[in-house]
């Protein structure tokens, strides 16, 4: 049986939110020094909670905080990010999964809701070749804060992941989904297995009402 594990990034393989904590590393670095872009972030995260995050909106404020700085000076900040940042806060139980599936064969994709210039460098990390994030228009070697493409969000996952999929002429006959966020319902319908990790509280009663499978992943696992 051919089979394709998907995974959602932010407290799903991680113990954090990685738009957040990009701002939080642009603030110690002093390339920004307005406190707007967290009063954003917290916005942000209201609005995504409550299933209705302006994702265009949100891009294009976050991207003013990069001011001038090339794509490839934003590759550098972000290679430094993922390993000071982002590396400390990677579930353990997310690198003995992601292991598993390795040693057996099944293809991984990561599917965020965040920039892709941050959620590819972070699969990369974890050893994941295949990520999806919310890709961003580029002139002149500068992003421009416009969205481009399929933006990754809610039925936007199952889009881009179903139209890749169809690309490749690659129909898993078990699509295996990880998630921790009721924003993602729609990917979990499109699945055929479910996994929630650290559910919200709208998932979880979604995955008790279907019987889903219901994991609780720690930076400190009891039986690590």
């Amino acid at each position: 049986m051919s089979t394709l594990a998907v995974f959602d990034l932010d407290h799903t393989l991680i113990a954090a939110d990685s738009s957040l904590l990009w701002t939080d590393y642009l603030w110690e670095k002093g390339i920004i020094t307005d406190p707007a872009f967290f009063a954003a972030d917290k916005q942000m995260m209201a609005d995504y909670s409550a299933g209705k995050l302006d994702m265009a909106a949100y891009m294009a404020f976050s991207l003013k905080a990069l001011g001038n700085a090339t794509v490839a000076q934003i590759d550098e900040w972000v290679a430094e990010f993922t390993e000071s940042k982002v590396r400390p806060l990677v579930y353990p139980d997310a690198i003995k999964t992601l292991a598993f599936y390795k040693e057996h064969g099944v293809p991984v994709i990561i599917i965020s809701a965040t920039a892709d210039f941050i959620v590819k460098p972070v699969a990369k990390m974890l050893g994941v070749n295949l990520a999806f994030g919310i890709e961003l228009e580029i002139k002149d070697d500068h992003y421009t804060g416009a969205l481009q493409g399929i933006t990754t969000f809610r039925e936007g996952k199952v889009e881009k992941l179903a139209n890749f999929l169809d690309i490749r002429q690659f129909l898993p006959e078990r699509t295996i989904f990880y998630t921790d966020s009721a924003n993602d319902l729609p990917l979990c319908r499109y699945a055929t297995d479910v996994l929630t990790v650290n559910a919200d509280p709208v998932l979880q009663a979604e995955a008790e009402k279907q019987g889903w499978m219901q994991l609780t992943w720690s930076l400190n696992p009891i039986n690590g």
